[in-house]
């Protein structure tokens, strides 16, 4: 029980005359049943406050509606800001995955390969070792090669471009 038991009864807060008769529940509206027998609901949510006739949707003023388009158009703003992280996270990655498809994902760029060798591109099992004896050259003589000054024989990976003897 409230410790203000004056405004516990719908007669302090509602129209003379006027009786509260049913509650909505799917709508949240309560009805109420005027002194002349018509039927009165209140906005959803609200047991006491504006009351419109039953079936009538309540009539909004110029300014109401202004304030509610204003509402909802900053809402919109506020919900796109709310996507930004969420759309660049995207972009990013599919500018990761397109960088991978077309440009080959691997390590190495452009290698600037000297005259009389060509570019081989490293496969899975591949080693500076298996690559050198395959061209026969050892592996001190193909890291020598030009273009090859930044290939590292311990962190060979695959994608990587090295010169070789053709």
């Amino acid at each position: 029980m409230s410790r203000f038991t004056d405004a516990d009864d719908d007669t302090s807060r509602l129209p003379p005359g006027f009786q509260r008769t049913g509650y909505d529940a799917s709508t949240q509206t309560y009805t109420f049943t005027s002194p002349t027998g018509a039927l009165y609901t209140s906005l959803p949510g609200n047991r006491y406050g504006e009351l419109h006739p039953a079936g009538q949707p309540p009539v909004s003023t110029p300014a109401e509606t202004a304030a509610r388009e204003e509402k909802v158009r900053s809402g919109h703003a506020e919900s796109v800001r709310m996507m930004m992280p969420f759309v660049l996270l995207v972009l990013v990655f599919l500018g990761l995955v397109l960088r991978y498809v077309a440009g080959g994902g691997g390590e190495g760029g452009r290698v600037e390969c000297a005259v009389g060798t060509g570019v081989l591109r490293v496969k899975a099992g591949d080693t500076c070792w298996g690559i050198a004896e395959g061209r026969g050259v050892g592996v001190e003589e193909l890291l020598a090669l030009g273009g090859n000054e930044g290939v590292d024989c311990g962190r060979l990976g695959v994608g990587t471009r090295v010169c070789v003897p053709v």
